[in-house]
């Protein structure tokens, strides 16, 4: 099996780079173990500017076809959920020789062909979990997208929470809710807009800026019961990393911030949540960890399997070890690259 590092190893047209940032700068390290060089880097309209990155000049679209005509492969180094740049991506693709190199969005385990074969065993046996056809297909085009960086894989599966609430769980009875990784609210008030008896959100958000949107949110509907701390497995004082995108990150470089961590169990004071929604950048399986006492009574859960290259198969196997009763779902959300996969649970 050949996977996407591979084949661009031994290929001897120019790898040009598409996008800047941290996507990027993952996919320079492992090119840069693997010894593969790219010879222009270009940004979408509006972001080309003057600048180089990793010392190569950004450029655009059309100065990239004026200096290689068609000759030449696109790695796609960023991604997206919006429409029309999701688009533009797939125009690429029918144009050009694509690919987007999977880079985990937590730890630094890639999932090429080694790491399938080491843990075939483990992928199969997660596959026989699922309890429909869409999760088989989502489960086996996230891999194969994963293996050759193909973003074709991906084109088909575009499930949203509406989807989600309305087809695969019944949130009308929700009374109380875990949403862990509540990042502003946004999952907060989504949630309660499907659930019209949901009388509480417990929110966990580690990061502060996050977090005093998240109070805002909870001043706004009187349902949302905020907390700044992260999910863990345990009391403790975790050092995350300051950055971009949606906030604070438990890997990488840059200046830091220790805010206090905490299971997700010692905030429910007696309450037993009817749904649990787990999205913690990584750290799901400690977050799971912290609330065992939560999953004893079998609540309607949806867990991100995404940020770790294993989380698709061992999250799953995971749940399956702590309630064999759940039926198991994934779907994802319409994005590129592979993220935004849940393992959506529910006994019902």
């Amino acid at each position: 099996m050949t996977d996407v590092w591979q084949y661009l190893r031994g290929i001897d047209r120019p790898i040009v780079m598409y996008g800047t940032g941290n996507g990027a700068d993952r996919i320079f390290s492992v090119f840069d173990r693997l010894g593969i060089t790219v010879s222009a880097i270009f940004a979408s309209d509006g972001f080309v500017r003057s600048r180089t990155f990793h010392g190569i000049p950004v450029v655009s679209y059309t100065d990239v076809l004026k200096k290689y005509g068609g000759d030449f492969i696109i790695v796609l180094a960023f991604g997206s959920d919006r429409q029309e740049v999701v688009e533009r991506f797939y125009q690429l693709d029918g144009r050009h020789e694509l690919y987007a190199p999977d880079v985990p969005v937590a730890g630094e385990e890639l999932f090429d062909a080694d790491f399938f074969e080491k843990n075939r065993e483990k992928i199969e046996a997660a596959r026989e979990l699922f309890s429909d056809s869409e999760s088989l297909a989502v489960y086996d085009d996230v891999i194969n997208y994963r293996l050759t960086g193909k973003i074709g894989y991906l084109k088909n599966h575009g499930t949203g929470t509406a989807e989600i609430m309305t087809d695969i769980l019944k949130p009308e009875g929700y009374r109380t809710a875990l949403d862990l990784g509540a990042y502003t609210g946004d999952t907060a008030r989504e949630l309660i807009a499907f659930a019209p008896s949901l009388e509480t959100v417990i929110a966990l958000e580690p990061d502060p800026r996050n977090f005093a949107k998240l109070a805002v949110s909870s001043e706004l509907t009187g349902k949302i019961e905020p907390h700044l701390a992260a999910a863990w497995n345990r009391r403790d004082v975790l050092t995350f990393t300051k950055g971009g995108g949606r906030g604070i990150h438990r890997t990488g470089g840059g200046k830091t911030v220790e805010i206090a961590a905490a299971p997700a169990d010692s905030f429910l004071c007696g309450r037993i949540p009817d749904y649990i929604k787990i999205d913690v950048e990584g750290a799901e399986n400690e977050a799971i960890d912290g609330c065992r006492e939560a999953m004893s009574h079998s609540p309607d859960l949806k867990i991100a399997v995404y940020h770790r290259s294993r989380d698709i198969f061992d999250i799953p196997m995971k749940i399956h070890g702590i309630n064999p009763d759940y039926r198991m779902f994934l779907r994802k959300a319409p994005s590129v690259p592979g993220w935004d996969v849940d393992l959506v649970c529910t006994v019902r």
